[in-house]
């Protein structure tokens, strides 16, 4: 008898992890971030040949010194050519014997060594190019850059911390001002608030942004100004927290008003929908009404949008980090562009390494307003 309740209590066990399996497989949440992933993972391989042929295109006589192979064209016809194939040779254009390599090699090669399994690749060669004397030996590798001999994860980690705290601090006090204002602004529309509001909106919107960072940078900056006492500087200082406030002020200052407008339109919307009208007929006041039912509405697609804040502060700002001369990640991908030599393997992994990081943003922000939102739904189709 007590063998018998002891299986048909193991049995109930196991029916009830199989069951709680089949439910978790057979989830429209997990279908759908399968096919995201999977749909992701197709548009990165796109990406990465699409770049690669577009590289492709860059003339050769961009990727080598002119000057120098003149000048060893002036003594040997023969150092200078093969002076050419070594350097067309390191961005995979030809071959040791100076045969072209096709594109589509160059594509497949990419993708090869960009694929998460253990491989071993050849980072650095002796000066004729024909022995290998240091080999790259990891999981997925990303190029190693032609500048400064660095691999492209290892100079983003350098530069990403600068970066992050700049635009995680911007998103912080964007959203922390935007929705206040957003929501002051909707709580009487056409009134004093909103009015203001709206002169602040297009006389921010008239102001072009990098005009704005060059005039905030010499207002803010200046020692002898109003706001010299607060030190703030003309540039970046490390370790000194003081010299990324006018950054931040200037982002968070441009970003506002896309928020103050998002809120205030949601908000206004939403009063006039039924379940806030239904809301009135009970009785309830107006001030419930705002800040209880219709702001909590407000709140899912700000929960939406933090996955990709939070991602794409990697990335960071261009323009306020060569103003203001910080040593982020906002210009890796355009200096490796502009270089005489443009930087290829950075270029590369760059676009893959935030191409992805977009494609995450987007996942995760789909996935995080059906956890806060119950209404809302995955299906297998890929829809919310």
């Amino acid at each position: 008898m007590e063998n018998t309740l002891i299986r048909d209590k193991l049995t109930n066990i196991l029916k009830s992890i199989f069951i709680a399996i089949k439910r978790f497989i057979t989830s429209p949440t997990l279908i759908y971030t399968i096919r995201r992933i999977l749909s992701g993972l197709f548009t990165l391989t796109l990406i990465l040949a699409v770049v690669t042929a577009l590289i492709r295109l860059i003339p050769d006589i961009k990727l080598y010194d002119v000057r120098l192979y003149s000048k060893l064209a002036g003594t040997s016809v023969t150092a200078a050519e093969n002076y050419k194939i070594v350097q067309l040779f390191k961005y995979g254009r030809v071959d040791l014997d100076g045969n072209r390599i096709p594109v589509i090699r160059n594509i497949l090669q990419y993708i090869y060594n960009a694929l998460p399994i253990p491989k071993s690749i050849p980072i650095r060669w002796d000066t004729r190019y024909t022995v290998v004397l240091k080999y790259w030996e990891g999981f997925s590798y990303l190029g190693t850059s032609m500048d400064t001999n660095k691999l492209v994860n290892e100079m983003l980690a350098e530069r990403i911390g600068v970066s992050f705290r700049i635009s995680i601090s911007s998103v912080f006090f964007a959203y922390l001002i935007g929705y206040p204002f957003g929501i002051a602004m909707a709580k009487k529309p056409g009134g004093i608030i909103d009015r203001l509001g709206t002169v602040f909106i297009v006389l921010n919107y008239a102001i072009p942004a990098l005009v704005f960072f060059l005039l905030m940078n010499k207002i803010l900056g200046n020692p002898s100004g109003i706001f010299g006492a607060l030190n703030l500087g003309y540039f970046y200082i490390a370790g000194d927290w003081r010299s990324l406030i006018a950054p931040v002020f200037s982002i968070v200052f441009l970003s506002v008003p896309g928020i103050i407008i998002w809120v205030r339109r949601f908000m206004v919307d939403q009063l006039t929908s039924d379940y806030v009208k239904f809301a009135r007929s009970k009785g309830l006041t107006e001030n419930r009404i705002m800040y209880v039912h219709v702001l909590r509405n407000a709140f899912v697609p700000l929960i939406r949008n933090v996955p990709a804040a939070f991602i794409f502060a990697i990335i960071g700002s261009y323009y306020v980090e060569v103003i203001w001369g910080i040593p982020g990640t906002g210009n890796l991908l355009i200096s490796a562009i502009r270089a005489t030599t443009p930087d290829v393997p950075v270029i590369q992994g760059l676009t893959l390494i935030y191409s992805a990081m977009s494609m995450i943003a987007f996942l995760l922000g789909d996935i995080v307003t059906v956890w806060f939102d119950p209404r809302i739904r995955l299906t297998h189709k890929g829809d919310i």
